[in-house]
Parts: structure tokens; sequence; C-alpha cells
């Protein structure tokens, strides 16, 4: 039997004590709650241990499990303490404020190898399950269109938890994730999938004086034949269904969350095409609280850290288009503000040492293997998060842009410096970009870029792009005056060609100045046929040669060629990494030697017990030039891709084998 602790004594916690008594592998242990009183009433009703304080729950060690069912906005904190103290975990929805503290709390689990699981109920419900059987076999391969919709009335005050920002209140986080989640389900299903992201989302409703959402509608795409429209609120009543439609046929189901727990645990299914209607009765003698909760437990008992009914791949994803839906109708809570943000500190307690230092003879400070690009955060509390994990595995190494997220990435990037205090990080900035790729914009956008971040300069500078109607010479003389300033310290380039960069190499020495020490163009595995934009520039081997002979930093980007190597086979089965578009890749990418590359990758990497495209990185960090790879990941767990391919070790024979086949 696994033992739980509730956190909480509100009406879902009661929900799940009245429950877990029929439950075949859970057994109520111990109940926490600030309330006095109400602990009061738990333990007259349920006798059991009880807490005047959640920190003394987690740590009492008879409980294996905690269910939380707390207010929305202690859910983040709540979870990563339960975590932390070794405890599996059940998590009310929605288990978080925002996608960032979804994917925070995800990777614990991961790395303590605990379970979690966000509590959507009606995922581990036999309607649910013979709603999807269904499903696929009415409509699979068909235009569909998904309706569902959940809303209510609630008169009450502006300070309660449903209208409140500070407790997450609004419709889209309370019962919207419902709809959302249940459209997702569907989509995936007739995907052949366990769920589907959406490809695009456009949305409509009225927001309180307070800026939270009183009701929402959201229209929402995942294919060019699946197509969704829900609706969720707290100041009308809906009809709480969900309709699946076809020309003249249609899946109802009314109260598809509840499963039939408040008409005597009976549910049903109506298939409608045109005047006939055929009805599957779904009678259920668990219970929809017991259900999840009998799961959840076995899971534990089954040493998994996660459910299939509810994944972790589902739940942040869940997460992240909750951010859009409500980014959408520019709903912004405090938790998504990093100065009222629980991540306004780093919720990593310590530092490893995953990325080696490396000494860096230009600087004074050390550098890493790979360098965190700065151009794929969607908003601050994203970007610390994500800085402040690569920092605590070693990472060094900072790449922005004047052009980076119209000016968001210096920001982000030197807040996030300033506000822990850091003297040991390098920032590689980038600048004059076309049409702006002139001498005289240099040293404006270099002021620019600093001021965004308010730092005193950049470690490392490139120029983002070249422009072949002006003299390598005034280039160099302009990045110099900048050098001199103490504006720059390291002089580099970006796509730039192999005999300009000479030729500015070159004026650099003759004239007793600064050349260039770092260049960062595109490198990889795979050869770049077409550029991915106007003006990017490859290195070939004969670059190669020339930085390997003047002792010159590669800082390549698209060193993974944008996806190229992930392999297709196994895709569907890791939701982690971002599908690349086809029309890009075949653009860019497809060749025979390329395609060759990247079959010899998937078989070194059966061999070696990672990923293609961990093989791909590794190649490029093993390569003989002194090569330090740029890497955009969008979450930990392709940050944590990159870190493990960064300490893969590739011999000589492998390299070769890679190349060449031989």
């Amino acid at each position: 039997m696994i033992r739980w602790g509730v956190i909480g004594t509100g009406s879902i916690s009661t929900a799940f004590c009245d429950s877990i008594k029929y439950s075949k592998q859970g057994k109520l242990s111990a109940v926490a709650s600030r309330s006095s009183k109400n602990l009061k009433k738990f333990t007259d009703k349920y006798q059991v241990n009880t807490f005047d304080s959640y920190d003394a729950l987690l740590d009492d060690s008879s409980i294996d499990a905690v269910y939380i069912g707390t207010p929305h906005n202690s859910h983040y904190e709540l979870s990563l303490k339960t975590l932390r103290s070794g405890k599996h975990l059940l998590c009310e929805k929605p288990m978080t404020m925002n996608s960032t503290e979804a994917m925070i709390l995800l990777n614990e689990a991961r790395v303590n190898n605990l379970f979690f699981m966000e509590a959507f109920m009606y995922r581990c419900h036999p309607l649910t399950h013979k709603m999807l059987e269904i499903v696929k076999q009415e409509f699979s391969d068909q235009e569909v269109l998904i309706e569902s919709s959940f809303g209510f009335t609630a008169d009450v005050t502006e300070d309660h938890r449903l209208k409140n920002p500070t407790l997450g209140g609004g419709s889209i986080l309370d019962i919207g994730c419902y709809p959302l989640s249940m459209a997702r389900l569907i989509a995936g299903n007739l995907m052949g999938k366990s769920f589907s992201d959406p490809i695009s989302i456009s949305a409509s409703g009225n927001l309180s004086s307070e800026n939270i959402d009183l009701n929402a509608k959201a229209e929402i795409r995942f294919n060019s034949k699946i197509k969704a429209i829900i609706k969720s609120a707290i100041n009308e009543e809906y009809e709480n269904s969900l309709r699946i439609k076809l020309n003249n046929k249609e899946v109802f189901i009314k109260e598809p969350w509840h499963c039939g727990q408040f008409q005597g645990q009976k549910a049903e299914i109506k298939v409608i095409e045109n005047d006939d209607e055929q009805v599957f009765k779904i009678n259920d003698e668990v219970g929809l609280f017991t259900r999840e909760i009998d799961e959840a437990s076995q899971c534990i008992l089954d040493n998994q850290i996660e459910s299939p009914f509810m994944s972790h791949a589902d739940s942040l994803s869940n997460s992240i288009w909750l951010d859009k839906w409500l980014n959408e109708l520019q709903v912004i809570y405090p938790a998504n503000k990093i100065e009222t943000s629980s991540l306004s500190k780093s919720p990593f307690l310590k530092n490893s040492e995953d990325l080696k230092s490396i000494k860096f003879p230009e600087l004074s400070k050390d550098i890493s293997p790979i360098v965190f690009g700065c151009d794929n955060q969607i908003n601050e509390v994203h970007a610390f998060a994500m800085f402040d994990y690569y920092y605590s595995k070693g990472g060094k190494v900072f790449d922005t842009a004047f052009i980076y997220n119209n000016g968001l990435s210096d920001r982000y990037l030197g807040n996030w410096i300033n506000s822990r205090s850091l003297s040991d990080v390098v920032v590689l900035g980038k600048g004059a970009h076309t049409p702006d790729c002139f001498p005289e914009k240099i040293k404006p956008q270099i002021e620019e870029s600093l001021s965004r971040g308010g730092i005193d300069k950049l470690d490392i500078y490139c120029l983002h792009r070249d422009n072949l109607d002006v003299p390598v010479t005034e280039f160099i003389d302009a990045l110099n005056e900048c050098k001199n300033l103490g504006l720059i310290d390291v002089l580099g380039a970006s796509n730039w060609e192999l005999e300009r960069f000479k030729a500015a190499n070159d004026y650099a020495d003759n004239r007793g100045i600064t050349g260039f020490k770092v260049l960062s163009n595109n490198f990889s595995l795979a050869r770049m046929i077409e550029p991915v934009w106007p003006g990017c520039i490859s290195c070939d081997e004969e670059y190669l040669s020339y930085l390997n002979e003047k002792n010159i930093h590669l800082f390549p980007w698209s060193s993974q060629a944008r996806g190229f190597f992930v392999n297709k086979v196994e895709f569907a089965a890791n939701e982690h990494f971002a599908n690349p578009t086809d029309e890009e890749e075949k653009r860019v990418w497809h060749d025979d030697l390329n395609l060759a590359r990247r079959n010899r990758a998937i078989k070194l990497a059966k061999d070696k017990n990672c990923e293609p495209i961990q093989i791909a990185l590794s190649y490029v960090v093993n390569h003989k030039v002194s090569t330090y790879p740029l890497v955009g990941p969008r979450n930990f767990f392709e940050l944590d891709s990159c870190i493990k391919a960064a300490n893969i070790h590739l011999t000589a024979k492998d390299l070769r084998y890679l190349e060449e086949g031989s």
C-alpha cells in the first residue's frame, strides 16, 4: 500500500480523502493544513495524523506520496518541496502557474526518479478510454471539429481565489485547462499519438477589472483536418460537454470531466448520425477520485515516474498552450513577472561540473564546451530558469545578439547576470546585421546592447553578417576603436567568407592591431547545401584548416543541423525535441552525403547508448579545431541532451567513420 499525505483541507482535498478509503493500493496517512479549525474536522472525520505545517508533513518518513489540493499559486513551491523531500507526488490541476514552473517540477521528478502526475481525473476513467476508442473508429483520417466547454457562474468577491490574480484566478487556469487537455488528447488519438500539440491558437474573452479572464474562447488547429473550439467561464453557465463532429455524425458526452460522478457513477457516450442515436453506458463502481488514486499508487509500486494516462510531456505541453491562450488575452499573473515570480531567485541549490571549465587564452575567464543561445526564451521568467539551469551545470558562455527577440535577449541576460551578481560568465554578443552591416553601426549597437542589459562590456563580439561593399579594413578599424574604449575584448565575425576573413586578419597583422580570433559560421556533421537564411556561410575543409593553423576559435551555429539528426523512426516516442520543418530540412540538408552521415550517426548512437542528435553535437565538440558549438535549448530536457553530448568522447576513428563511413 502507498501511504498518502494530503496538503490542504479544501473541498478537493476532502473529496480525495473520502475516496481513498475505497482504493486498493492507497491509504490515507496524514493531512496538513494551516487552518486549525479544518484540521480538527479532518482529525474527527478520518482519524489520521494531522500537521499544522506543510513542512512537518513532508518531514514524516512514514509517508510515501503526497497529494496537493491547495490553490494554484502554491502548487509550484509545495510540489518542489515535496519532490526534494523524496516523496512521490499527485498535484491538482493546473500543476503550476506557468510552463516554466512546470518544466522545473517535471525535471525534478525525473532527476530524483520520483512519480509525478498532474491530477486530471478524467484521464484515468473508462468513460474517457471508451470515448477515444469510438472516436478513433468513427473519425480517423477525416475532417473533425472538437467542441468542448466548461463554464459556471461564480458569485464571489474579487479577493476570492477564482478572481484574485495572485491566487491564479480566472477561467482558463481553473477550468479551461480541461477542454484544452481534452482537445489535445483527442487530436493526438486521431493522429496515432498519446496527445498532439496545436499548430495555432486564436482567442477572445472578457477580462475583469483585475485583468483576469472571466470567460475565454479559443480556436485551435492541429492540422489541416482537425480543429477545436474550446470555452471556459466563471461568469456564465455553459453546456459543459464534449462534441466531436463530422458532417452529420457526432459523438456527445455531457460533463466529460466528472464522468458521472454526480449521477450515481453513471455516464453515457452518444453517437448520433442523422436520426439514429447509439448510446454507450459506462457504469463505474470505483469512482473518479479512487481511480486516479489507484493509478498513481500502482505506478509508484511499479517504479514508474509517470502515468501513460497523463504523461510528463503531455502536462508540459498543456501548460505551454495554457500560457499561449492567456497571452492571447494579455492576462499576466504576478507569477509571470520576474520581480514577483518564484523564480526571482535561482531554484537550484548547488552547482555541478557537468560541463567542464576550459581555459580560453584570449580571456581571463574560463569557458564551457557548449554555448547557450539566448534566442529561444519566451519571457523573462523562462529565460531566468534556463540560464540558472545551464549555469548550475557548469555552463559559462551565453550567446546574444542585437537583433535577438527585438532586444529582449540582451535585457533578459543582463538582468539575470546582475540579479545573480555573477562575474564569471562570458557574454558573446553580435551586431551589425544586414541591413545595418556598416562600420558606423557597430559602436552604437554595442552601446545599446550593453545599456539594455546593464553590463559594462561584451567579452566576445562578432559582426553578425558581412557586407561585401565595405572594405574589411573599415570593419577592423571600427572594431579596434570599440576594443580600445573597453566595450569589447575579443573580436570575431559571423557568416564571413574565408577570403574576406583572411584579408581582415592580414590587415590587422600588418597594422599591428587586433584581428579576428573567433569565427561563428555554420559547421555541422551535415553540410549546409543551401543557406538557412540569406547571408549564412558555412565552413568547408579549407576554412577549418585555416582556423586550426591560426589558432582561431570556432563558435558554430546550427551545429546539430537544426534537428536533421533527430531519429525520425523514434521521434514519435520522444516528445522533448522540436520537430524541424520538412521543407527547410530538405532544402538545407538533404543530399546523399548528409543522409549517409545521418544513418551512420544513428548506428553509432546505438553503440554508445545515446541519441543521433547527440552524436552530431559530439562530433563538433570533439573536432580538431578549437570548437565551442552554440545550442538553443527550449527546455531542460533539450539542454541535458546537449550536456550529455558534450561529454561523449569520440575517437579519431569514430570521427572518420561519421565523415567517410570507414
